[in-house]
């Protein structure tokens, strides 16, 4: 199961995969990919989506993907009957076999209670935020529960919520069973029998490793590693922003964009991605990473994670500079 989008790595990752798909043989592998236009304040329109995933295939060396996701999506109406036609006709070309949509966003929970009153004819799968920090938000259990009654497959992703990794707290973390912090995250997320798979990044064969070891151990994690899973959650969290830009970014006024910010200084502190966090910190337009011209003291004082808004967005600043 490969997970792949038209915006990874400027279009290498597509050929990449489309290389290894010749050396192994398509029909040997499951490829989704997406396109999305999570930037844009308003919906693009539907053949907008279609249009760029189809120049994709040449590159994956494709006529097919085995799932379609609209990828970070922000809009409701983006599951609106325009759109859904639109992977309708994908699908009777032989395009893609499934539809579904990611997001992180503030509207994870309207996205699936939509998607669950459009039922599995019309979405089949939904990649979503979720991990351990998130296990007592009432509103977003319903919505997977409201999901997985309508028979929609559900996906983790952001599972690691990570802090920088050099936090003495990720340092030290060990459970009874022997796991690594990183792979306790992977194995709180599998417990719920709800979540079909997650999707972690590897940026490195040792993670893929560790998470190989995670995911083949029968062993599982006991309560008192839920315990200190749920200290850790408490301790750190001022430093991990949790995506809820709908509540830091009506505070202020302009186009900055607080949450995606954190998230590229997220990929550079937690990931060793600096490159690719620098390449998007770097795409985003001038205004979008004007802090300086904006009172961030309503946005900090909203923040439910207490983070210090101001000062991780002038860490980014110097960091990708």
């Amino acid at each position: 199961y490969y997970d792949a989008a038209e915006a990874y790595g400027n279009g290498v990752y597509h050929k990449a995969i489309g290389t290894f798909a010749e050396q192994i043989g398509r029909k040997n592998i499951w490829i989704t990919s997406k396109s999305g236009m999570f930037r844009s304040k308003e919906a693009a329109p539907p053949e907008q989506y279609r249009d760029t995933i189809e120049k994709e295939f040449a590159s994956m060396k494709t006529d097919y993907v085995d799932m379609y996701f609209l990828h970070g999506l922000r809009h409701l109406e983006c599951l609106e009957p325009a759109y859904l036609k639109m992977v309708d006709d994908m699908k009777k070309r032989g395009r893609t076999r499934y539809f579904g949509f990611s997001c992180h966003d503030g509207n994870v929970v309207d996205l699936m209670n939509k998607a669950a009153g459009l039922g599995s004819d019309a979405v089949q799968c939904i990649m979503f935020r979720y991990n351990f920090a998130q296990y007592g938000n009432l509103e977003l259990n319903k919505a997977m529960d409201a999901c997985i009654k309508a028979g929609i497959g559900l996906i983790a992703m952001k599972t690691q919520q990570s802090v920088p990794s050099d936090q003495e707290e990720v340092k030290t973390f060990s459970t009874d069973g022997g796991f690594n912090l990183f792979q306790a995250k992977l194995k709180a997320v599998w417990a719920d029998e709800r979540i079909t798979s997650l999707c972690s990044m590897m940026g490195n064969t040792e993670m893929l490793r560790q998470n190989a070891a995670a995911a083949k151990s029968e062993i599982q994690l006991s309560m008192r590693d839920v315990h200190r899973l749920r200290e850790y959650t408490v301790r750190t969290a001022s430093l991990r922003c949790d995506g809820c830009n709908h509540v830091c970014e009506s505070r202020v006024n302009g186009d900055l964009r607080i949450a995606d910010t954190l998230r590229y200084l997220m990929y550079s502190e937690c990931y060793d991605d600096h490159d690719n966090a620098k390449a998007l910190y770097r795409a985003l337009s001038p205004n979008e990473r004007d802090l300086m011209s904006v009172d961030l003291g309503p946005a900090a004082a909203a923040c439910p994670q207490r983070i210090d808004i101001a000062k991780r967005l002038q860490d980014a600043a110097a960091r990708f500079a």
